[in-house]
Formats: C-alpha cells, structure tokens, sequence
C-alpha cells in the first residue's frame, strides 16, 4: 500500500499485515490503526533485527499502547545446529503459553504423576531468522521466546494483545519468519 492509511480503506479489512514497513507513519495513519484495532480489527506487526532504527519506521508508538515494543536488538544463537548463520536462530525451548502448543497440535508429556502437565517450552521448535526481542508488559501477553541457547536469554519474540472490547494484536520481532525461505524450516509453519 503506497498511499496513506484511511478509515476507508480499512472498512471490511478482517486482518492488517504489516512486514518490515521502510517508512515512518503519518500521525493520522496510527491515530486510523488504533481506531481499527479498538473497533475490533485484528492486526499482526512484523520488524526485524535492528528493529525501528534499521526499518526506519515509528510503528512502536502504536505498539507501546498495547504493552508491546519492538527492540533495536537481534537475536543470535550461541550454538550451531543445522542452520550455520548465527542470525538464524534455532529455538528449541521457546514456547512461552502452553496454548501455543496445544494450538499447534504438540503435545509434550512431563515426568510428574500428572501426565497432562508437560514440558510446553520444548512443545515447537522453530527458525527465527534475522529477529529482535520485543519489550512485552501487560495487558499484552508473551507467547514466544528466544529460550536457553540464542542470546539474549528467555528474550519474547513474539506477543499477542487483545482487550475486551477491541480487537487482537500479534507482533513478531522477525519478518523473515514467515517468509517462503523459511516458513517450511521445522514448526514455522505450525506456528502461523
């Protein structure tokens, strides 16, 4: 979309998609995005590594109202293991919300008496290619994280808002995720 964000534009629009936004926004266009999203729209927000400073976007200003920021960070891994850019980072303990699991249809039985608790943060394991963390406070809930072997530690990389009388929001800190490169890698596309 080329030209500027109106109402109109967003009437009948069931999900707003933003990935990797090169530009800053119009104080008009967040003021329209924030009446989309209390009216009931669903958006998802996708930066990545570097975050605002390298897209040379504002989209945080909208994000902060909702407990969700994205870092001017990336997320590396410490280890190699099947992917050999460090930027591309293997998460095997990330899941955060055991509902992301159960969603995806993983299940992972723990060694307590009671079968159904389980090990949910290694439920999925996922690519996170050229990502950043994100600053999460409620009301916004954290999903998923960078787990115990991508730097920096147990850092959220993916969160949800929804309140009660608006619409929900998700924010990835990485765009490439769900690209065609890598949406096929492990549970990536469980994931979306």
């Amino acid at each position: 979309m080329k030209e500027e964000l109106s109402i109109e534009k967003l009437k009948g629009v069931k999900l707003w998609i933003t990935a990797g936004p090169r530009e800053k926004f119009t104080a008009s266009e967040l003021e329209v995005l924030k009446h989309y999203l209390d009216g009931g729209g669903n958006m998802l927000v996708m930066l990545g590594e570097g975050g605002e400073m390298k897209y040379d976007t504002n989209i945080n200003f909208l994000l902060e109202e909702f407990g969700i920021m994205v870092n001017n960070d990336a997320v590396v891994r410490n280890v190699y293991y099947k992917y050999f850019h460090p930027k591309e980072a293997l998460v095997s303990n990330g899941v955060l919300n055991r509902e992301i699991s159960r969603a995806a249809g993983i299940v992972v039985r723990g060694v307590i008496e009671d079968d159904t608790v389980g090990n949910n943060s290694q439920a999925l394991t996922f690519v996170y290619p050229y990502g950043a963390t994100l600053s999460v406070i409620k009301p916004a809930v954290a999903v998923l994280s960078t787990g115990s072997v991508c730097f920096p530690l147990n850092r959220p990389v993916l969160a949800f808002h929804h309140g009660k009388e608006s619409g929900k929001l998700a924010v990835l800190g990485s765009c490439h995720m769900f690209s065609d490169q890598y949406i096929d890698k492990e549970e990536n596309s469980k994931i979306t």
